[in-house]
């Protein structure tokens, strides 16, 4: 194999797999079973009492 070969070959791999690891991300996120564990998430920084006003 060439260089150009497997530039050519880890820049097109390397894309795909990005846009895949982003789609199952963005899935995972916007899962809607998920929601009770992401706002205990978000309410878990503050401290006991805080919140919105």
């Amino acid at each position: 194999m060439s260089h150009e070969l497997l530039l050519y070959l880890s820049k097109t791999v390397g894309l795909i797999w990005l846009m895949g690891f982003f789609v199952i991300v963005v899935i995972r996120a916007c899962n809607p079973s998920r929601r009770a564990a992401q706002e205990a998430a978000a309410r878990s920084i503050l401290q006991d009492g805080e919140g919105p006003q």
